[in-house]
């Protein structure tokens, strides 16, 4: 073997364990796996949970995935992420599946997350969990799906024949990463295509955007809001966090910006920035004041990469 081939052999291995290494990281063992919480077109809808540190009642946190509307599932890193340190800082929290587009196009995958809400308050006690205190936490599809359900403040059926539908899909509070609150200012890219194209067609391309987007709900009765993403983000403007608190703002709601210095979509490379703020303890600690609760934070938190100096 010549010292050329060796030395690209060598790397190959290298990288094959920085790709183990990195995946070792992203992966997480809940205390529950694949919860059912409700089946929709015979198809179950499940849900992991991760057990909160601490005695007492806990506040809830639901992850909502992203993945353009058509992939990802409860277990994605750049979203699930958020259990590794939130579970430890006393949050009950709950990684939910949903049905994806093209097959289940908006507004599908609006009620698998509502029914999830739903389920989870009914049955909170079975966690020593507080259903009167639930917080909506997504990224990127999954942040508009945080920002439509937070901001429709669907009430339960009283006619329901399910105990569990009759029961409220409010949050009290609601974080939302990387994600869209309008289809207006942003040109419809070939996810929401196929996300939306089924409603535009039965409703007409106006119609249907101003029904599908989150900022069309804003209403004084709206729970606090927390919006997060990166100013160099390649698919969402900080137009659409800007524009969400100023309506918000508008009818007296507290809505408050986490800005991310150079961050791109997803929050994978995050703590390689250069002065990157303490985003993750800046959402506990907002999540901990809009929910009074208490509890260690810290644990679970990605430490910051510096780059060498040479």
């Amino acid at each position: 073997m010549t010292l050329v081939r060796l030395q690209q052999t060598l790397a190959l291995i290298a990288l094959s364990f920085a790709c183990v290494a990195v995946y070792a990281a992203e992966s997480r063992t809940p205390t529950q796996d694949g919860i059912l919480y409700g089946t929709a077109d015979g198809q179950p809808l499940t849900m992991d949970y991760y057990a909160p540190k601490g005695t007492g009642v806990h506040p809830i946190a639901i992850i909502i995935h992203g993945g353009g509307y058509h992939g990802g599932d409860s277990k994605s890193g750049s979203e699930a992420y958020v259990a590794d340190f939130l579970a430890p800082a006393g949050y009950a929290v709950f990684s939910v599946n949903y049905r994806v587009a093209p097959k289940y196009p908006y507004p599908y995958m609006v009620y698998d997350v509502e029914r999830a809400v739903r389920y989870i308050r009914y049955h909170a006690r079975d966690w020593s969990a507080d259903p009167g205190k639930i917080a909506l936490v997504g990224g990127s599809a999954g942040g508009y799906l945080s920002n439509m359900v937070g901001l429709l403040n669907a009430s339960g059926d009283p006619h329901a024949a399910d105990p569990v539908d009759r029961v409220s899909a409010k949050a009290q509070a609601v974080v939302s990463l990387y994600a869209q609150s309008s289809f207006e200012f942003v040109p419809l890219n070939g996810d929401v295509h196929r996300f939306l194209d089924p409603f535009i067609a039965l409703k007409g391309e106006k119609e249907a955007i101003r029904e599908a987007s989150p900022i069309t709900y804003v209403s004084k009765d709206d729970p606090p809001f927390l919006e997060i993403l990166g100013t160099d983000d390649e698919y969402i403007p900080m137009s659409e966090a800007t524009n969400l608190q100023a309506a918000l703002h508008a009818v007296k709601v507290r809505c408050d910006i986490i800005a991310i210095p150079g961050g791109k979509h997803g929050t994978g490379g995050w703590n390689k920035l250069p002065g990157v703020p303490d985003w993750e303890r800046q959402m506990t600690e907002w999540l901990n004041a809009r929910l009074n609760h208490s509890g260690p934070i810290g644990e679970g938190i990605r430490p910051r990469v510096t780059a060498s100096t040479p």
